[in-house]
This record gives structure tokens, sequence and C-alpha cells, in this order.
């Protein structure tokens, strides 16, 4: 862009190209042109690159892209780093916004200047709407445009929670910093594939995000329902512990999913026995999968496992 924008949006993405097209067209659409928008793919495995490639012809889009999933906050820190307005607002690549969205939260910020957040009404769950917090629900990323600050959101290495106030609206202040417009203007799309869906149990939970996301570590998380679960520490003292592969160790190959039990499993690496995983790819909450927290088992690719079994050539199957 040649001059300042009036607003940075910033559109975090992951495994959306069916949606994001219609999000994009939304921002095009509004009626407040001085924008910028920075869409952060956060290592979709599926055709996003493709699907952005012909919306950069509109110079006011750039797109940043990281090669494997890192997790909302460092997508959200991703745009905020590049940003390059005073005013911050986030449009995820699922989710849609009318036309008048960002004229009316920019109009809020410079008729309160004591405000640093504004926020929408929405639309939610296909036929119901809020004229501004969704009972029993965090303001979500679509309504909201706030002063650019030095705070950043919180990170997957130090909270997963579907509560976007724990992860970054608390750190702007209280609410009586934030002002509402009372309109509904824009629309938290309701699907199935929705990020907080993955997290929340029963349908979701730390398990069916493992499976997601596959992070490589161990998870502090913490539902807006739940009880915290902290792997880091209940796992350090396997994770930190050391085995060494016997002359007569097996390879045993862990199929489907695993219960709560860490000892049960590295009593197999105790013995001297190399340990390989090949997870369900649909867990529910209570279903351990891999990466597993506590460490010591190799994950086969669950796009190339028949190729990776023949190279492994495992002696035992333990499913």
């Amino acid at each position: 862009m040649t001059t300042t924008p009036q607003v940075s949006v910033v559109m975090p993405t992951y495994d959306q190209a069916r949606f994001l097209p219609r999000a994009v067209a939304t921002l095009q659409a509004q009626t407040l042109t001085a924008w910028e928008l920075i869409i952060v793919d956060d290592g979709s495995p599926d055709d996003t690159p493709s699907v952005v490639a012909p919306l950069l012809i509109d110079t006011r889009i750039c797109y940043e892209r990281s090669q494997v999933n890192r997790g909302l906050g460092a997508a959200l820190n991703t745009g905020l780093s590049l940003a390059q307005a005073p005013l911050i607002a986030y449009l995820p690549s699922d989710d849609q916004w009318f036309p008048t969205h960002l004229q009316t939260l920019v109009a809020t910020l410079t008729e309160q200047p004591e405000a640093v957040l504004a926020y929408s009404g929405v639309r939610h769950h296909y036929n119901k709407f809020a004229s501004g917090q969704i009972d029993n629900t965090a303001l979500q990323l679509v309504q909201v445009c706030h002063r650019r600050t030095d705070e950043r959101w919180v990170e997957r290495e130090e909270l997963v929670t579907d509560d976007v106030g724990r992860m970054f609206w608390h750190k702007l202040g209280d609410y009586s910093a934030f002002a509402g417009t009372d309109d509904v203007t824009c629309e938290w799309v309701d699907h199935p594939a929705q990020m907080h869906k993955t997290i929340l149990e029963p349908l979701g939970g730390l398990n069916p995000f493992r499976a997601r996301y596959q992070p490589p570590h161990p998870l502090r998380f913490h539902t807006s329902v739940g009880n915290r679960i902290d792997e880091v520490a209940q796992y350090r003292q396997f994770r930190e512990q050391r085995y060494t592969p016997a002359a007569d160790g097996l390879k045993i190959l862990l199929v489907g999913e695993l219960a709560y039990n860490a000892e049960r499993v590295l009593a197999l690496a105790e013995r001297g026995h190399t340990l390989y995983g090949l997870w369900t790819p649909e867990p529910y909450w209570f279903n351990m999968v891999g990466p597993v927290p506590f460490g010591h088992v190799e994950d086969l690719p669950r796009n190339d496992w028949q190729n990776a079994i023949k190279r492994i050539q495992p002696d035992v199957i333990y499913a």
C-alpha cells in the first residue's frame, strides 16, 4: 500500500480454503475502504495458498504463511507484527462482516477516545442475534476492533483455551474500557469445524485438538467449562527420562489410541523396546493420541502409513 491504512485487518486461517474467499469478499464490500488485510495461514493442509493467490490482485491484501501449525495466538501475533494501522480488527476466514461493520467500529472509537476497544453486535448459531457479547461467551474476534498496543496474544505454548478474553481482551483492561456499537454488523458463522468446537468437550477436548493441530509439545489446556490440564508439569519426569534400546529390544507399533497411563507405555521403553505410534484421526476427548505428551514414541505419518510400516517392520502391533 502507498498510504498508511486506517485499519489493519488480521485474518487467521487454518484449513478453511472453502470459506476464505467469502470472508474476503465481505471485507472488500465494506463502506470504509482504507484498510489493509493480513492473511496469516497457520500451516493449512488444504489448498489455501492457491485460493489466496488470485485475491492478491487487491494491493490492500498481503499473505503470510507458516510451514507448520503454530496455533491461533501465534498467528494473531504474526498479524499484529505486520500491521501498519493504528486500529486492529479481526476477520477469521470462516466468518463474515456486513457492509457497515468497519465504519461503525471506527466511528465508535473516534467518538469515545477513552475506549480502547469497540465491539459490534453479532449474528450467531444460524438465526440468533446478540447486541454485544453473546451470553456465557467472550467477545468473538469477528466483533472487535481495538487500538494498537504493545500487548500480544497468549500463544499455544502458554495456554490452549476457547476463551479469547483470557488470550487477549483482558490485557486491554476491564470492560469499562470497551464500547459497543449496538449494531449487528457481523456473523460468527456456525459450522462443525470451528476451532472452539475442537477445544470444548465432549465433542472436542484436549485429544481431538491434538489430533487436528498436531502440536509437537505438551499442552496447558483449560476450556471455559472444564478443568485445567497441565501436561507440561504432569509428564515432565517422563519426558526428561532417557531410555536405551536393548540388543534384544522389539519394535512395537502402538495403533489407535491410548488411555492416560504413561507408565504402562513407557515400561516398554524402559525394557529397551522402540515405540512407534499410528493414531486414530478422530478421537474422543478421553482417547489419548500422538504426539503423546510424555514423549519416547515416534509417530508415523497418517498420509503414508503403509510405507512407514514397511520401513520400520514392527515386531509387535499393540492396538
